[in-house]
């Protein structure tokens, strides 16, 4: 059955280690439809701090950033797009490979994933692999993900038929079976609507799913 894993690691052994260092409320968010490919999609991240100016120019010098370009910032939060040097976007890659990433949020203390596995025995492998490279995740949640047909999961009816069609086109599997772009050509909107629709169904059903949740933080694979 498929598993939901919540995992997190140090923020020495991910991107943007400096940026966060030197700007230490700072917290990121990769945009869903970024994260698979950081070789055919250019990453974008949402950021929220106290201190734009100064995240600005942790931005520019951050070593794991080729080039980055602040796009629009409302209070606190920003969005910027950003060019990996190769050596960030080999790791970035390597995570986003591991299985469907629902969500990935960097905080001064760690990076924490949200993953979604065909089955806990694939999962375990991955982070096995994981510890093998020298990477040290804690897993703080996992849990069986299922959404039954009568309830939809609680997802609206256009997350609920969007999710549907992304998974019958194989939008979850690696390499991907379709792109955000051909998804939306169905759906008649462009494809950030249709990111914007995955990432808020993924959203509301990692919440329902972790909210049943028994298993500690503690559980280890």
């Amino acid at each position: 059955m498929e598993t939901v894993v919540v995992a997190t690691i140090p923020i020495d052994q991910f991107v943007l280690e400096e940026a966060i260092e030197r700007v230490p409320d700072v917290e990121f968010e990769f945009l869903q439809s970024a994260i698979h490919s950081s070789k055919s999609t250019i990453p974008f991240l949402w950021t929220s701090t106290s201190q734009p100016d100064e995240l600005d120019a942790a931005l520019q010098r951050d070593p794991s950033i080729d080039r980055v370009r602040r796009l629009s910032m409302d209070d606190d939060r920003g969005l910027y797009e950003v060019d990996w040097t190769a050596s960030a976007a080999r790791l970035i890659d390597e995570f986003a490979e591991t299985g469907s990433v629902l969500d990935v949020r960097g905080t001064p203390d760690h990076w924490e994933f949200q993953i979604l596995f065909p089955d806990r025995a694939t999962a375990s492998e991955t982070f096995q692999a994981w510890r093998d490279d020298g990477i040290d995740p804690s897993l703080s949640r996992i849990g069986n993900f299922s959404c039954p047909e009568d309830k939809k999961g609680g997802l609206s009816a256009t997350q609920h038929s969007t999710i549907t069609q992304a998974f019958e086109a194989d939008y979850y599997k690696v390499p991907r079976g379709t792109t955000l772009e051909e998804l939306s050509s169905g759906f008649d909107v462009s494809h950030q609507a249709v990111s914007e629709r995955l990432r808020r169904g993924h959203s509301h059903l990692v919440e329902q799913l972790l909210s049943e949740s028994t298993t500690g933080a503690e559980t280890r694979l």
